[in-house]
């Protein structure tokens, strides 16, 4: 029987957990700007480009357009993965923070939402220049699901939250395997559409990579879940970089066994023209060149070498032709 999700697994591209936030994002794009940023009274305008031109380009992972107490203000959203040294979480920040002014000229409200459990501890959540006459403070808040409770979310049907409830807190006693279960058993009994239900369960299960082995709750993938828009994109990305990283591979082979050969034919022709002008200042005759073809015809090196070594030692030309056919 085919292990249909050992298989998905497998093809998992390596910025998946980029690819689930910014999609659970897209799907609840209002309701989830009002969760994390604590202003119910907020109203999302339009999603804006996440790309800022510099020297290279810096893309963001969500940047929206919302109006607060009647002021049209940016909101930053960054879902943050890897653990980073505090100067390089500041220096990031303080970069988007002036492009962002420099392209749209609004207020930016940023958070940064931390999906490890041990991530974000070092995070200051503002940039601090005191220098006399050149002062500076950029604030954001640092979000981190841990501190949430797991629970809560399904309890008050915060719809929205809900695939990230495995990297929220557990109930007191319940392993982190054990929450991974109960979040898909109490995601299956909600009253949804099978399409949000089967995404929020891929999403689950494929953030929930961050706190276990994912052998662990392979079980968990069902069939239907394999149907949700998010697996077909998410394994398509997977196949795509598969596919990418295999060319480069070749590519970096072809180049290393091109090398090889070419380092090995100009081997080859060295040591065939080594033996035939042995012979000919031995021997001086004029049939010598007539071996070259059948000298072509041998790849193996170390055969030519040690034939290079008879040519310097035969007593005659037709010695060698001998050695020669004798061992072709």
């Amino acid at each position: 029987m085919r292990n249909i999700s050992h298989e998905f697994s497998e093809n998992l591209p390596h910025n998946r957990y980029d690819i689930v936030s910014k999609d659970i994002f897209g799907t609840f794009t209002e309701d989830l700007l009002r969760k994390l940023t604590n202003i119910h009274d907020l109203r999302f305008i339009e999603q804006l480009e996440t790309e800022l031109p510099t020297v290279e380009i810096r893309r963001m992972d969500t940047l929206s357009k919302a109006e607060v107490n009647g002021k049209e203000v940016l909101v930053h959203i960054e879902f943050q993965v890897s653990h980073e040294s505090t100067l390089e979480i500041l220096k990031r920040k303080v970069g988007y923070f002036g492009r962002c002014f420099e392209k749209y000229g609004l207020p930016i409200l940023s958070f940064t939402v931390y999906l490890r459990s041990d991530a974000g501890g070092n995070d200051p959540g503002e940039y601090r220049q005191d220098f006399p006459g050149h002062k500076a403070l950029i604030a954001y808040q640092v979000i981190r699901l841990i501190e949430f409770d797991g629970q809560s979310i399904f309890d008050t049907e915060q719809t929205s939250l809900i695939a990230f409830t495995p990297l929220m807190q557990p109930p007191a006693g319940v392993s982190k395997v054990e929450w991974v279960e109960q979040c898909n058993k109490m995601t299956l009994a909600l009253p949804l559409a099978s399409d949000l239900q089967n995404d929020l369960l891929i999403w689950q299960w494929i953030l929930s990579g961050l706190i276990v082995d994912p052998a662990e709750i392979r079980h968990l993938l069902e069939g239907p879940m394999l149907e949700s828009a998010t697996y077909q994109y998410i394994l398509q990305q997977g196949i795509e970089q598969g596919i990418e990283q295999g060319i480069e591979q070749g590519i970096e082979q072809g180049i290393e066994r091109g090398i090889e050969q070419g380092i090995e034919r100009g081997a080859r022709e060295s040591t065939i023209e080594g033996i035939l002008e042995s012979l000919e200042i031995q021997f001086r005759e004029s049939g010598v060149q007539t071996l070259k073809p059948m000298l072509e015809s041998i790849q193996d090196l170390q055969r030519l070498k040690d034939l290079r070594r008879a040519a310097m030692q035969v007593p005659s030309l037709e010695a060698f032709k001998r050695l020669l056919t004798t061992n072709a």
